[in-house]
């Protein structure tokens, strides 16, 4: 027999980023100004290197893993394009590996790709935590005071097992951090200026760089953009109005389409009675033991959101039927090892979002239903949020507005219809940085913009190579 499926936090997979100064800046103090590139051994057609960097000024260092795919023809080469592909805790040395997959072959042609994998993430000093303390991890957000405090505790004793594990630089995983990481790779890699490509999370690392080196950008492409101003209430309510806004528009879907399992049937209440039946234990699947939680079942609606696998998922909601879940097995017993597990060191660091009590929490859930009636909640957001409760130490990188100085234009993408980085965000962003900033709307559904048709790829390519931006938004992708 199967468990019900519960997981307060949700799980998400990484999804698949600039200088000019009369000399080129010196690397800072404590790095290592040589980049031995050699063979990578997962992909030998392109180059891997290390550069070693100091955790704090002054402080240890650490190995800044670093990939490079030549540009194929090197007597029209512009230069370096950093990529990185968010998270928080992506490989942007995985991102470089395959970007022979994700550019076209005028863009591959003429740049150097370059990824990296941030501090505290990957091949660069990963931070890790013992399984036998993430495998405490309570089940469900807090139901009351008692429930919010043993949280606000495991979160300090993870913490501080994960720095055990980690050493400082579990406290030095900011989004700051790796802009100073970034620069000091644009140095060793001799560039007096650099190209970005940065998506989600990526978005900020991208924003914070041109904010703090504003003349060594030459072109920056930032998709599915994060909005770094955004008080707590405003970050977990737009975050739910973006999944809110995905869920209808796949309502919208199966109405008008006959590949949907539910078309033909009022979509909203379908899932409203879904939810009510969840929420008082008594959702199964079609094995008629399986428990669907009303947690679980908003995760696999983001998820399908996010890829746009709508077709699947609606047909995982024909097959769920009212019942009697089977009792929950055992856990099974924790394994004495560790586990990479960056998120919280990085998003507590950028945000560390107070919350002083379960009263003050519930006051952020009540704002949340009342932006998404229907999902409630966005499960990284509030994940997020959750993970931070209780963190001991200060935000390194706290919210702030976006200050950038004239320059070359930076390219905000980013669909109309985002579950996790909303459109909203998008524009925020914009309309902090107006005189730098060109907004390059696709009209369509999902997590991140390129290269999801012909249109936006060419929009985006386009200002890569020419410094081009488009003067018009992309229509959606046919249904």
């Amino acid at each position: 027999m199967r468990s019900p499926r519960s997981r307060r936090r949700f799980r998400s997979t990484a999804l698949v980023f600039t200088l000019a100064a009369a000399l080129t800046p010196a690397v800072p103090a404590g790095a290592t100004n040589v980049l031995g590139w050699q063979p990578c051994e997962r992909d030998r057609t392109a180059d891997c290197a290390t550069l070693t960097l100091p955790v704090t000024r002054g402080g240890e260092t650490f190995p800044l893993a670093v990939a490079r795919r030549r540009a194929t023809d090197p007597a029209r080469r512009i230069g370096v394009l950093l990529v990185n592909p968010g998270g928080p805790g992506a490989s942007g040395v995985s991102l470089a590996l395959g970007s022979n997959r994700l550019f076209g072959p005028d863009v591959l042609a003429r740049f150097d790709i370059i990824g990296f994998d941030p501090r505290g993430v990957a091949g660069s000093k990963p931070i890790q935590c013992s399984d036998e303390i993430l495998a405490q991890e309570p089940r469900n957000a807090p139901r009351d005071q008692a429930e919010f405090e043993q949280l606000a505790a495991y979160n300090q004793r993870l913490r501080a097992d994960c720095r055990r594990h980690s050493g400082p630089i579990a406290d030095h995983a900011d989004t700051l951090s790796v802009v100073r990481d970034m620069d000091a790779l644009r140095a060793a890699l001799g560039e007096r200026r650099l190209n970005y490509f940065g998506a989600s999370y990526g978005t900020l690392i991208g924003a914070q760089y041109a904010q703090h080196h504003p003349d060594r950008v030459r072109a920056m492409v930032l998709d599915g953009n994060m909005d770094h101003s955004l008080t707590l209430p405003r970050f977990l309510t737009t975050a739910a109005a973006n999944g809110e806004d995905s869920l209808t528009e796949f309502a919208r879907w199966c109405e008008r389409d006959t590949r949907c399992a539910l078309h033909g049937r009022p979509v909203l209440p379908r899932w409203s009675e879904l939810i009510t039946t969840a929420d008082a234990g008594r959702l199964v699947e079609s094995d008629g033991v399986t428990g669907v939680t009303p947690d679980y079942l908003i995760n696999q609606a983001y998820a399908a959101f996010i890829r746009v696998e709508w077709t699947r998922f609606a047909g995982w909601l024909a097959t769920l039927r009212p019942g009697t879940p089977a009792d929950p097995v055992a856990a099974a017993e924790s394994r004495q090892s560790l586990r990479a597990h960056p998120r919280p060191s990085v998003f507590c660091q950028d945000w560390l979002p107070r919350v002083a009590n379960f009263a003050e929490w519930q006051r952020l859930v009540t704002a949340q239903r009342q932006a998404a009636p229907h999902l409630r909640y966005s499960p990284e957001a509030q994940e997020a949020a959750l993970s931070c409760i209780g963190w001991p130490a200060k935000a390194n990188n706290p919210p702030a507005p976006l200050q950038l100085a004239p320059g070359d234009p930076i390219l905000l993408v980013n669909p109309e219809h985002d579950p996790a980085t909303g459109y909203s965000w998008a524009v925020g962003l914009h309309r902090q940085a107006p005189h730098r900033t060109v907004l390059f709307t696709y009209e369509g559904q999902g997590h991140t913009a390129y290269p999801r048709t012909d249109c936006v790829r060419a929009g985006v390519e386009r200002y890569l190579l020419d410094q081009v931006t488009p003067t018009a938004s992309c229509p959606a992708a046919p249904s």
